[in-house]
């Protein structure tokens, strides 16, 4: 290396790359791209401003002045946090948080929704993205849990777990995540018009969805609960509950809490799944949750679509029916009429009874019909009266996790209060899908004012406190910040 002396009128520009591999292979490839790159810097660098101001022009506004940096700081975090495929990941993809150690592989409900953002300004990307996670869908071969066909497991790293072979600490088979991954792909259709890579994700989602109700379906009535699979860290009743609560993404959410609620509440329980030979293959929790076949229903209906795109007309026509029956079924038995929204439904499969769990409370999960487009006209009406309301969900930062009026809010600790911008999104997206863009936009202009530090230099984080504003868990969040762009996205529009 040469020595460089800069004098007090001169100059000198470096040019500097950081790389991180796994492997000496990986690390060869890096650095001869690398030479090959800066052997014309200068282009290098035109090039990198150029898809920068290509991504910014696609997600920002016209004139939008105010709200153009909250896309644009989402932009940021999310380019931050792509990473190359390497190690046990196939592919690209986004990843929750650089800033977090624990955060740096992938989950399937996580990479859903940065797909949803990702493909407003990199086709490639939020391909990627959705691939990331399908390229390691359990086949029926699976040496490991062949019982699990279909399933996209919850988290995946550079490198596996021991139960795979690896030494990894955080690559979870335990638990998948809430089903999004239609939703995903249909916003890239509609985006790119990309029949073929319909064609190329629909078998794969259809085996997904299938392994719900495999898998997830106690009574095998067609209406999911979550659950866990036999693992050996699924090893009594606590650990499995908990998998189930992971399951749903929603970790501590107060609908999971084992002991339950007043002397008619029977609790969190699990019970096993078996096979037609007896053997267990998974377990579920004794609740049917509304969140959970609200993803189910919309993911029939973004499936039909794409049966129709393909010429499958019997499949369409199966999953219009199927999404009628589980329609019918939440409409009819998940809302409360007396409080206006709508609950997991709880079974007491040994005494043959069923109870819906109001009494834990009203918490994000009602928002999630409204988004699904399953409630009917005047139960989407009851909700956006509780979204609405500064003493259950209008609160100073919008849309609490946990209602305020639930004696389980707790507005610093993660799913029993905080504002969590994905469910946030739903909700906004829900009021739209029922005509209530006014409402839906001043909650969004409220989120984008009052988020503490979302409008200056302040990364965006994991979540949020609803009473104020102050930013929770991890920086750098990439959900947040696709959430955000889609909410800047739908802003002052009706809905697409």
């Amino acid at each position: 290396m040469k020595n460089l002396i800069i004098g007090s009128s001169s100059n000198a520009v470096f040019y500097y790359a950081m790389i991180h591999t796994f492997n000496n292979d990986e690390l060869n490839t890096a650095m001869n791209n690398l030479n090959e790159a800066f052997k014309e810097p200068i282009k290098l660098f035109v090039q990198n401003d150029s898809r920068w101001n290509d991504y910014i022009n696609k997600i920002t506004k016209p004139n939008d002045n105010e709200y153009n940096i909250v896309s644009v700081k989402g932009l940021e975090t999310l380019i931050v946090n792509w990473r190359s495929g390497a190690g046990s990941i196939p592919s690209d993809g986004i990843t929750p948080a650089l800033a977090v150690k624990w955060f740096n592989g992938f989950w399937p409900w996580d990479s859903w929704k940065q797909v949803a953002a990702a493909t407003l300004f990199d086709e490639e990307l939020a391909k990627a993205n959705m691939r990331v996670l399908f390229d390691l869908q359990i086949q029926s071969n699976d040496t490991v849990r062949p019982q699990d066909a279909g399933m996209i497991i919850d988290a995946v790293f550079f490198n596996k777990d021991t139960y795979r072979g690896g030494d990894g600490g955080n690559w979870n088979e335990r638990n998948s995540k809430p089903p999004l991954s239609a939703w995903a792909v249909w916003c890239i259709y509609e985006e790119h018009n990309d029949k073929a890579f319909v064609e190329e994700m629909y078998d794969k989602i259809k085996f997904y969805h299938e392994w719900w109700y495999r898998n997830r379906d106690y009574n095998k009535n067609g209406v999911a609960e979550y659950g866990a699979t036999v693992h050996p860290l699924n090893n009594n009743e606590d650990e499995k509950i908990l998998a189930s609560a992971w399951d749903s993404g929603m970790d501590n959410a107060p609908r999971f809490d084992r002991a339950g609620y007043g002397k008619d509440d029977i609790g969190v329980k699990t019970y096993d799944i078996t096979n037609e030979k007896g053997e267990v293959i998974a377990h579920t929790v004794n609740q049917e949750s509304v969140d959970l076949n609200s993803y189910l229903y919309a993911e029939k209906i973004y499936l039909s679509y794409m049966a129709d795109l393909l010429g499958k007309k019997d499949e369409k026509e199966k999953f219009l029916k199927d999404a009628e029956v589980l329609k019918d079924y939440i409409v009819n038995n998940m809302f409360d009429e007396e409080t206006g929204a709508f609950y997991d439904l709880q079974f007491d499969y040994d005494n043959n009874t069923t109870r819906l769990l109001v009494n834990r409370g009203k918490a994000a999960e009602t928002y999630i019909p409204l988004w699904a487009n399953v409630a009917t006209e005047e139960q989407a009406k009851r909700v956006c009266d509780l979204i609405m309301d500064e003493n259950v969900f209008n609160t100073y930062v919008p849309l609490p996790t946990v209602a305020k009026d639930n004696p389980s809010f707790a507005h610093e600790e993660y799913w029993r209060g905080p504002v969590w911008l994905d469910q946030s999104y739903f909700a906004i997206k829900g009021l739209r899908n029922y005509g209530y863009n006014d409402e839906a936009d001043e909650l969004t202009v409220k989120i984008f004012n009052n988020l503490d530090g979302l409008l200056n230099d302040v990364p965006i984080n994991e979540n949020y406190s609803p009473i104020t504003g102050k930013p929770l868990n991890a920086p750098g969040f990439s959900w947040s910040s696709s959430m955000l762009i889609l909410m800047h996205h739908d802003l002052n529009s009706t809905n697409k």
